[in-house]
């Protein structure tokens, strides 16, 4: 047998044969790397909507509890005009009431600590002054203060989750 023949004869089958394994093993890392591609998406895509619904729900909590706030200072000191004059508080008694058990469901949703610790802190003065039957004017003052630097923290806290996370000129 001649060695031409026989390098001519195997030489194509080696090669078809190396070229099939290497088109296999280059598959095979290509569908690797595809799958890792795309679990990490997926997992930046969970940890987005996880973000965006956590915003989301934040957002809806805060704004509620803004809006909250200013009922319940203003039921509160009509409540403690009502007590200076000696007068049944009516209607007046069961909005705020209204406004404490509405207030104390949703202060324990806030949930940055700090915002939630003025919160409650403006939820006890004005909740104080509603009871204020000693014409005591510092109470109303001290009570709209709390109230006002709670709202200012929700302000604060709405404007850092709407700011954008990536500065426009990186995009």
């Amino acid at each position: 047998m001649d060695w031409k023949w026989t390098v001519t004869a195997v030489l194509p089958v080696v090669t078809l044969v190396l070229g099939a394994w290497l088109t296999v093993l280059s598959e095979g890392r290509r569908d690797k790397a595809a799958l890792r591609r795309e679990l990490l998406a997926r997992r930046i895509e969970r940890t987005q909507a996880l973000t965006d619904r956590r915003e989301a729900f934040e957002l809806t909590h805060l704004v509620e509890v803004n809006d909250l706030l200013a009922t319940l200072f203003g039921n509160a000191l009509r409540c403690n005009e009502l007590l200076l004059d000696r007068l049944p508080l009516g209607e007046v008694g069961t909005n705020l009431q209204a406004a404490n058990r509405e207030m104390t469901k949703l202060t324990g949703l806030v949930l940055e600590d700090s915002v939630r610790q003025l919160v409650e802190r403006a939820h006890r003065e004005a909740n104080r002054l509603s009871i204020n039957s000693s014409g005591n004017v510092t109470a109303a003052a001290e009570a709209y203060e709390h109230v006002e630097r709670a709202q200012q923290a929700i302000a604060e806290r709405l404007r850092d989750i709407y700011k954008p996370s990536t500065p426009p000129d990186a995009l």
